[in-house]
């Protein structure tokens, strides 16, 4: 009876365990623990790093008994192991995601009734296991780095966590682009350029461990300690947006497959804006007029990125997510642009726009109340400053997205792969802009058109503009700025469209619930 009883007890929480544990998560470890490529490229990692570090020690043995600085150790065995977690570990799980389209497993795992979030938190749960692995097996010779001192203990864990954290978002990055397309020469593209990228990801990280390794008084600023939690805060958007995007791919197209990226977007406008906010009035910032309109532009561009994709959605909003929305008409009309829906990803890139610009002019008005930073008066130089550069740039991002997407929606099939296409098209629209008046310019014999003097050359334009001295303001008034106008107009019925349908599912849900 005792036994039973023991059994019961032990059972409970052993059985939530097994509820809780992913069921992808398990498959994968399993997968690895059985396979060979993961337990190969382990051993030949560390038999890699272990035979760099052996040469290294045989080098400085030159009979005077010199050895290698903890500092040197360390950087050898660094790359080693970024090598390892920032390369492989994402290379592989972008391999995993594409097996399940290879293998024809993938509808396995949606018959199990397995949502995708499960299936694509289980896959990056399985690669951060992976991850562990090697960060364990790689642990000797770390501790080897600091017992040959050099090394502070702080920057040993300032490193190897920043190490760890960015391989769990880069993972989810890799998933994400894995998703995208079933594809397998369009796979095999972005498995290239993801590797390209990687790479690159492993030469600056090594780059700024040694930095931290030269410097380690640099930990004991606050500006580090201040810069650290937005740069993380950065990373943390980016992953969680690769994560709600794999989601959404893998998703029913009747579900609700946009709403989590707008609210997380708007989310990470709202900390933007509080990072900047802080870097003013932090005494120890000053962080000058330019910067922080620079930053902004950087901001709205990647705010045009996501709108490609807002704005090309299916118009209508789907079954499962029309109950969805509030019964109470001025509510649902203040959450329409965050419901999925072509007019409403242009209400959504037209508000966030406007509020970026004005909220960045408005910090740039009365940060000087401050006196932090701003040393120039504001009226006479807020534009020269980088504002006129902010609005050169916003009305770039509206002709790079609503024009294009605006016009081929006048032709191209709102299916899928109309939709597609016209991602494709908007994706090149900056490259297209640029190269249509160049190449105009070489059939009718302008040398200004033709080496790209034009408008058309976006960052040109911009660059001039964050200067002050755009020299083609009067072209640019006159061809981009109507041009800007053209694709707000052919948005404007999808965006009544919008708010009509979202009004009448509001008053159905009303009279519904009258009626019951």
């Amino acid at each position: 009876m005792s036994t039973t009883t023991s059994e019961a007890t032990l059972g409970g929480p052993l059985s939530r365990l097994g509820d809780w544990l992913n069921p992808v998560l398990v498959k994968e470890v399993r997968q690895a623990q059985r396979g060979r490529v993961f337990a190969i490229s382990l051993v030949v990692t560390v038999l890699l790093v272990f035979f760099a570090v052996t040469l290294m020690a045989m080098t400085f043995d030159n009979g005077t008994g010199e050895t290698p600085s903890g500092r040197e150790f360390f950087s050898m065995v660094y790359v080693f192991l970024c090598g390892a977690v920032l390369l492989l570990v994402p290379f592989q799980a972008f391999n995993s995601m594409g097996s399940e389209w290879d293998d024809h497993t993938f509808e396995m795992l949606v018959l199990s009734n397995l949502k995708p979030r499960q299936i694509v938190l289980g896959k990056v749960l399985a690669s951060f296991v992976q991850s562990l692995v090697f960060f364990a097996a790689f642990l000797p010779f770390i501790a080897v780095a600091f017992l040959l001192r050099g090394v502070d203990m702080l920057v040993l864990v300032v490193v190897l966590g920043l190490t760890l954290y960015a391989s769990l978002w880069l993972t989810t990055v890799s998933l994400m682009f894995s998703t995208l397309t079933r594809h397998r020469f369009l796979r095999v593209v972005m498995m290239v350029v993801l590797a390209g990228s990687l790479v690159g990801m492993i030469a600056s990280s090594g780059a700024l461990a040694g930095e931290f390794l030269r410097r380690p008084d640099q930990l004991t600023d606050k500006e580090f300690w201040l810069v650290l939690p937005q740069v993380l805060g950065a990373t943390t958007l980016v992953g969680l947006l690769a994560f709600f995007i794999s989601c959404n791919v893998l998703g029913h197209e009747e579900e609700n497959r946009s709403t989590n990226v707008r609210v997380l977007l708007t989310l990470g406008m709202l900390a933007f804006f509080l990072c900047m906010v802080v870097d003013v009035t932090v005494p120890t910032s000053g962080i000058p007029r330019e910067v922080i309109f620079g930053l902004t532009g950087v901001a709205v561009f990647a705010l045009a990125v996501a709108a490609v994709f807002l704005c090309t959605e299916d118009e209508r909003l789907g079954r499962r997510v029309a109950p969805t929305v509030p019964r109470n008409g001025g509510l649902a009309l203040l959450t329409l642009p965050w419901f999925p829906g072509r007019g409403r990803g242009a209400a959504y890139l037209l508000l966030h726009l406007f509020v970026l610009v004005a909220g960045t002019f408005a910090l740039a008005v009365f940060a000087d109340s401050f006196s932090l930073g701003f040393g120039k008066p504001v009226a006479p130089t807020l534009m020269n400053d980088g504002g006129l550069g902010l609005l050169v740039s916003s009305a770039y991002v509206l002709l790079y997205t609503l024009v294009p997407i605006g016009i081929l929606s006048l032709f191209v099939a709102k299916n899928r792969r109309g939709r597609n296409w016209t991602r494709t098209v908007s994706m090149m629209s900056p490259l297209l802009f640029f190269a249509i008046p160049s190449a105009i310019g070489l059939m009718v014999d302008s040398s200004w058109l033709s080496r790209g003097k034009h408008v058309g050359n976006g960052p040109m334009t911009i660059g001039y503009a964050f200067d002050g001295s755009l020299r083609d303001a009067h072209e640019f008034a006159f061809l981009i700025l109507p041009t800007v106008v053209l694709g707000i107009v052919l948005f404007l019925p999808g965006i009544f469209r919008a708010v009509h349908e979202t009004r009448e599912l509001s008053k159905a849900r009303r009279t519904a619930e009258r009626a019951g």
